[in-house]
């Protein structure tokens, strides 16, 4: 049989799969497009005119908030980063007691459902001081973030060649040097994966900021989206146009980042 036509059934399928993944992004761009008599009388198509007030009137109520997660999704990232790296160097370079029984505790933390310590790290954080603050927003998430990029980090830490190390370590340069001078260029690929994977669960966390803010000082963007309100004509459409504008950053991430995200990924996360 024709091999074209055996490939018919699998791009059959990838097709539909895409256009089931697509559909429901379309449905939520056009309906924020719309007043609430174009929804009803026409609630699968594009209905004209395009009503992009929508989106004006919801920019405006969630600006601040946007600004709030962006601080916080950031300030993650760079936790992670700066502790994962240096935790994942310690691991590779150096010999200590208990180096793996450290390892294996770090590991065991990525086994552990986040639900299940939601209320420990309420009252902890609450014992802190830190509800509605942005450092209780960013040092949870930041620590439960840390045990896979470490993880992530230290696999491929462990890939880079040994022999550009040792060649460092004779012309006597300091740990620090190589860390910084070496190790880091050379692993942009698994910091950017690591990056990337904990900004967008920053920016997507919902249940943690739920529980440990209250009021608009230090509210996310996530905590906002459900409070955008419009009049009678413009309905549901200003909300769901606040849903766009509240996803467009991780859009624009996207598009940049995808390319350092699978070399990341496909370099550094399944070396073994």
């Amino acid at each position: 049989m024709n091999k074209k036509l055996l490939a018919v059934p699998h791009f059959g399928t990838l097709a539909l799969l895409l256009a089931l993944t697509l559909f429901p992004f379309y449905m939520l761009l056009v309906s924020s497009l719309k007043y609430t008599e174009q929804a009803i009388h026409n609630f699968w198509g594009v209905a004209f005119p395009l009503h992009l007030d929508n989106y004006s009137v919801a920019f405006k109520q969630i600006a601040p908030f946007i600004g709030n997660t962006a601080l916080i999704s950031t300030a993650i990232v760079v936790g992670v980063v700066i502790i994962s790296s240096l935790a994942a160097y310690s691991f590779v370079r150096f010999d200590y007691p208990g180096k793996q029984l450290f390892f294996v505790l770090i590991l065991s933390l990525m086994m552990i459902p986040g639900y299940l310590i939601l209320i420990p790290q309420f009252l902890l954080v609450q014992k802190l001081d830190m509800l509605n603050t942005y450092q209780g927003q960013i040092f949870p998430p930041m620590a439960f973030g840390a045990a896979m990029a470490t993880f992530l980090m230290k696999t491929f830490f462990e890939g880079l060649p040994k022999s550009l190390l040792e060649a460092a370590d004779m012309e006597g340069a300091g740990e620090r040097q190589i860390f910084l001078r070496i190790v880091i260029p050379l692993s942009l690929p698994i910091i950017a994966t690591v990056a990337i994977i904990n900004f967008l669960a920053g920016w997507n966390n919902y249940i943690w900021p739920l529980v440990a803010t209250n009021g608009d000082a230090v509210k996310p963007v996530i905590l906002a989206l459900s409070t955008i309100t419009g009049n009678m004509d413009q309905g549901i459409g200003v909300k769901l146009a606040g849903y766009i504008i509240s996803s467009f950053p991780l859009l624009l991430l996207f598009i940049v980042a995808t390319k350092p995200f699978i070399s990341g990924v496909t370099s550094g996360a399944v070396k073994g």
